[in-house]
């Protein structure tokens, strides 16, 4: 049985103790925090496997603790929510959540993604991927390069913020020069999904890179839309 610990940062106990229920059944433990800032403190000390985080709570929002967690963690963070429209996930996604889960949700569906997401931290990660067999701990194109060990990028000699799976995605991407690579797989190799979902989550995150890449995000040149297919990484690589 897994013993993966679980956080759940939702102001309504309740459904804190109705989620915790299933997370025991399903064999994680998991502790409920009823505000922000408790979730930080949580989070911090006790460095769960996975943050479940409620958008409405009572003394800073989710957002703002998503945020926070990003600065010090790079923990899978699902968003739960009763604000449902695009626009909320996509701002939920660019603020460095791993997933949007849209109150009422089926449990069946939220086990799932969350077992997705612990399989994926146990997984060799994009950038183990992308070290082995190299002689080098080095990835470069003509205007990026990655620095696999200190986990940072460069355009152009500058460093680029980035969250943890914008750089686990441009990792992903730069390893596979001039190849088509499918939403799907994109979700499956850097999310650890292994089935078909929701593949927004792909899409915003590319388009996050973009705003940090390219010149004109608008008509990218490094990240390129197939149409109907996914996306391709343009760019010539430099060997190492």
């Amino acid at each position: 049985m897994s013993r993966e610990f679980i956080l759940i940062v939702d102001d309504e106990q309740e459904i804190g103790e109705l989620l915790g229920r299933y997370l025991h059944k399903e064999g994680y433990t998991y502790e409920i925090a009823l505000t922000g800032l408790d979730g930080l403190e949580k989070a911090r000390t006790k460095q769960p496997d996975l943050i479940l985080l409620d958008v409405f709570l009572p003394d800073i929002d989710g957002h703002e603790v998503c945020r926070q967690l990003r600065t010090f963690t790079d923990t899978p963070i699902l968003f739960l929510s009763c604000k449902d429209t695009e626009l909320d996930k996509v701002v939920g996604l660019s603020i460095g959540a791993d997933d949007y889960i849209s109150k009422p949700f089926g449990i069946n569906e939220l086990m799932a993604r969350i077992k997705a997401h612990l399989r994926r931290s146990k997984k060799r990660s994009p950038i183990a991927a992308a070290a082995a067999g190299r002689s080098s701990d080095m990835l470069a194109s003509a205007t990026l390069t990655v620095d696999l060990k200190r986990h940072e990028a460069y355009l152009h000699g500058h460093k680029l913020i980035l969250s943890a799976k914008e750089f686990h995605l441009l990792v992903f991407l730069l390893s596979h020069p001039k190849q088509v690579l499918s939403p799907e797989h994109i979700l499956e190799q850097v999310w650890g999904y292994d089935y078909a979902i929701d593949t927004k989550t792909v899409k915003v995150h590319i388009g996050n890179l973009r705003k940090k890449i390219e010149d004109d995000p608008r008509e990218p040149k490094k990240i390129v839309t197939i149409r109907g297919v996914g996306y391709r990484f343009d760019e010539e690589m430099e060997t190492a």
